[in-house]
């Protein structure tokens, strides 16, 4: 369908296409989170939410029923039902409560805005001037190649390229993605990570699509399947896409030319963005602290963070369990909260990213289902996972963004800072520190995450500890405490992609 629209020239209705397979659930829920009948009380209001969020659940579990955190199979227990047989009469039985619901209300307006439209948002309104969208997208047959939709704007005119890769440079694509991936996780990874970016750059052939975009000062990249685990802003670019000379430099990067923004898809991108404005007068600031208290710099990190925001609220240590989270009191200042941090543990599981999970105190898990099923922060503007692997989504079994992102997305918040690996505590928490400190600077979470990582990059030892003492007023104990961590490092200590670009700015 890609290709046939591409052939016809009708490159809107491609790029449709393409979106249509991308985060359905998650655009469903975002459209509809806020809509009620107007004659609905404030029970059936609730019902109406309470069902759509078990509907869009049993939806997204259907790709996984083969985990072993579901029903046995039949082939354990002969004379049960097989676990997908079962999710879809909970499902079908949902579906159906709603239906009598919106019978019962009898409300024809309510229920015309139950049938979310497929299409384009005005992409005039993504895209203010100088900036242009990269959308990937890497259909399940290899040999169909891939695409890379390049979205621009001059003056109220979108124009959309589409660029075709052959099934050869599929293969080329799938390789490297492939070795990038082989240890992901193990000692032998790090090192390996310059070389496998540079590999990866080559592979989506980035010269290719910058050298049509001279005149733009900032990116939006929406990644497709396995590229969402990629630090794409990370990938070298051996030249100026502005000047098409060399760079002159070594190291430089796709960030380096460009603020790269990333989101799960146009219509998800265009909903964040009609989300209500918030009052500056006050930042209030939500932190989960180090739960499972082996966590040093993220306890300090987050105790420098409470010296730059009023009024604070912060779950220390065993402190941090769901009953506390849940609290009323909890409950009331989160949905207050301009900024949300969880300086904790994580983990994604790739068999089944609906039991991603934070690590709470006492051995509790704050999961998936459990975000989106009791977090309401609607007023968040900047939500820190400063965790390893919270920025990791499925990339298998389903189009669909589902992660511990798009769980916070529906909760309310409008940018997600989250981890593709497990990141170097110190360096995750100075870059986290620093991200805070600068943004009151800068015009969205995107540009000043990427300020504060080339930041970090280019920090000498001796940088940091200065930093700390003049800027941060971190106590001599705690300098003395960095000073002994960067005595392992060499100088200077974070200028490895690994200690820098874990982190990425999903949403506005």
């Amino acid at each position: 369908m890609v290709q046939a629209c591409i052939n016809h020239q009708d490159y809107a209705q491609a790029l449709l296409t393409v979106e249509r397979s991308k985060s359905r659930t998650l655009l469903e829920l975002l459209d509809s989170a806020n809509l009620y009948p107007k004659n609905a009380t404030d029970a059936q209001k609730q019902r109406i939410s309470d069902l759509r969020r078990q509907i869009a659940i049993y939806q997204q579990q259907l790709a996984y029923t083969s985990s072993d955190t579901l029903t046995p199979t039949t082939e354990k227990q002969p004379n049960q039902p097989s676990p997908e047989t079962l999710i879809r009469q909970q499902l079908q039985a949902a579906n159906q409560q709603f239906q009598d619901l919106l019978t019962e209300l009898d409300d024809p307006n309510f229920t015309l805005t139950q049938q979310v439209p497929a299409q384009l948002p005005d992409l005039r309104r993504l895209l203010p001037p100088q900036t242009a969208l990269i959308e990937w997208y890497l259909p399940r047959e290899a040999e169909s190649g891939f695409y890379a939709f390049l979205v621009t704007r001059r003056d109220e005119q979108i124009q959309i390229t589409p660029h075709h890769f052959s099934a050869e440079d599929r293969q080329h694509l799938d390789q490297a993605l492939q070795d990038y991936r082989s240890d992901y996780g193990k000692p032998s990874w790090n090192p390996q990570l310059p070389q496998r970016l540079e590999t990866l750059s080559a592979a989506l052939q980035l010269p290719r699509l910058l050298a049509e975009l001279s005149e733009i000062q900032h990116l939006i990249l929406i990644p497709h399947r396995e590229l969402h685990l990629i630090p794409l802003h990370a990938l070298p670019v051996p030249s100026s896409p502005r000047s098409g000379r060399g760079a002159g430099g070594e190291g430089q990067c796709l960030q380096d030319w460009f603020p790269v923004q990333y989101a799960p898809s146009c219509q998800i991108l265009n909903n964040l963005q009609q989300r209500p404005p918030l009052n500056r007068e006050t930042v209030p600031f939500f932190a989960i602290q180090n739960p499972t208290e082996d966590l040093d710099y993220a306890e300090w990190g987050v105790e420098l963070l409470l010296r730059q925001f009023s009024p604070h609220q912060v779950l220390r240590r065993d402190q941090a369990i769901r009953a506390n989270l849940t609290q009323p009191h909890s409950q009331t200042f989160l949905e207050q909260s301009h900024a949300v941090h969880f300086g904790c543990h994580g983990e994604f599981d790739e068999s089944n990213p609906l039991n991603a999970y934070l690590k709470l105190a006492n051995g509790e898990r704050l999961t998936f289902l459990d975000i989106f099923n009791d977090l309401n922060i609607p007023l968040c503007r900047l939500l820190v996972l400063s965790a390893c692997k919270t920025g990791l989504v499925e990339t298998s079994h389903t189009d669909d963004y589902v992660g511990l992102s798009s769980a916070f997305f529906y909760a309310g918040a409008r940018t997600v800072v989250a981890s593709l690996w497990n990141v170097d505590e110190l360096a995750a928490t100075l870059v986290t520190l620093r991200l805070y400190q600068i943004l009151p600077d800068y015009s969205s979470v995107t540009v000043a995450l990427q300020a504060a990582q080339t930041w970090l990059r280019g920090l000498s030892s001796a940088d940091v500890l200065d930093w700390l003492k003049q800027e941060q007023k971190a106590t001599e104990e705690e300098v003395e405490e960095v000073e002994d961590r960067l005595s392992l490092f060499d100088d200077p200590p974070f200028a490895n992609a690994y200690y820098w670009s874990a982190f990425t700015a999903a949403g506005l």
